[in-house]
């Protein structure tokens, strides 16, 4: 009897062990958890960027025209506009107090920003967007408008999108996002115009995190609605700007909601 006791104390005390060593490699992983996206989202771009380009092939030799590209000049309302939607959304989350409903939300955000700024601005602002934007934009938003019309292809992809940020508040804002840089990409017709606006975004969070911008903002209610109420006007302004740009290409018989209106 006793050496059953004894065996089962022991059994007991290296699956503790084991959850100790466990629960420590654990934690460590989740302080690189910044540089580990960064360093996924550098492997996955040049794959990405294979299929994307084997997509836009199969276009051209089945003959589909790609939308107008829009010009150069014209990206400016794209960063503006994602600057205030970036910082428009931030204020509404900070004053709806959905953050406390969602326990993982503060502990994520700790451990994404804990690393120093420049592994920051280069993982979560430059290599993550670039990367998500081949996923959800390049590939699975544009193979659905390939068969299917702009609305029901753009809620799609930034339903699966959102999902994929698994707290409550990363999931709307990840939600909007994503019908915003669908709209962005169906209108600029090239897949640059997404990525800057989610690249900028990106970044002006990390900034906007590491010099405490929002907190500033939240400690005064007169001061972060009068800033959300600005930022909602300079979206909706450079939104009916972009709304004006002409994407459609130039077909004999121009298309219907349900074809293709594919962009290199």
């Amino acid at each position: 009897m006793s050496a059953h006791y004894d065996a089962a104390m022991k059994a007991m005390e290296n699956q503790e062990q084991m959850m100790n060593l466990y629960n420590a490699i654990l934690e460590e992983l989740m302080k690189w958890q910044t540089a580990i996206e960064g360093i996924a989202a550098f492997i996955t771009i040049p794959v990405m960027l294979i299929f994307f380009h084997k997509d836009r092939v199969k276009e051209r030799a089945a003959g589909i025209l790609p939308n107008k590209k829009a010009p150069i000049w014209k990206y400016s309302a794209v960063l503006l506009m994602s600057v205030a939607m970036c910082w428009g959304l931030n204020n509404l989350i900070a004053i709806s107090g959905v953050s406390a409903i969602s326990g993982t939300y503060e502990e994520t955000m700790e451990i994404l920003y804990t690393p120093p700024l420049l592994i920051q601005v280069i993982c979560l602002g430059i290599l993550v967007p670039i990367c998500e934007e081949l996923v959800f934009r390049g590939l699975m938003f544009k193979r659905m408008r390939a068969r299917a019309g702009y609305l029901q292809s753009a809620i799609y992809s930034s339903v699966v999108f959102a999902i994929l940020h698994v707290n409550l508040v990363q999931m709307i804002y990840s939600f909007v996002l994503g019908l915003m840089l669908a709209y962005i990409y169906e209108k600029y017709g090239s897949i640059k115009a997404p990525v800057a606006a989610h690249v900028v975004m990106n970044i002006f969070s990390v900034l906007a995190t590491k010099y405490e911008l929002l907190d500033w903002l939240a400690a005064d209610i007169m001061r972060i609605g009068i800033v959300t109420v600005v930022c909602a006007a300079v979206a909706a302004t450079m939104f009916v700007f972009i709304q004006r740009i002409e994407e459609r290409p130039d077909y004999p018989n121009k298309p219907g909601e349900n074809e293709n209106l594919a962009a290199i």
